[in-house]
């Protein structure tokens, strides 16, 4: 059986180290959400050691590939803007979790007007 919870931290980590590092701010995120998620401590080291080889898992249910999607908005976005390259990768992302510009689009917005940006 699938672990929808452990693969979307799978899917955070490879875009947190698709630049070939972590940020701070990145790091701190992902420690956040492995938490939230209730992921144990030695499954999350073992991703986070396994970052360069991750592949990325499209989740089957639409509300986990659009939570998947305003994380890695959140990331991309955690020190206050969102860089060409980072909105290129998130647009990459959405494509592959099977949705649109319009909606990545829509997920920035509504993390602007959260952050008053």
């Amino acid at each position: 059986m699938r672990d929808v919870k452990l693969e979307h931290f799978q899917n955070l980590v490879s875009v947190a180290f698709a630049d070939g590092h972590f940020e701070e701010a990145e790091k701190e995120f992902l420690e956040e959400r492995a938490e939230e998620l209730g992921l144990p401590a030695d499954k999350v080291a073992d991703i986070i050691d396994k970052a360069l080889t991750l592949e990325f898992i499209v989740p089957d249910d639409l509300e986990d590939r659009e939570e998947q999607l305003a994380d890695v908005v959140f990331m991309s976005m955690v020190d206050g803007d969102i860089e060409q390259k980072e909105y290129d990768l998130c647009l990459n992302i959405a494509e592959r979790l099977g949705l649109k510009k319009a909606d990545l689009d829509e997920v920035i917005a509504l993390t602007k007007r959260l952050w008053k940006i």
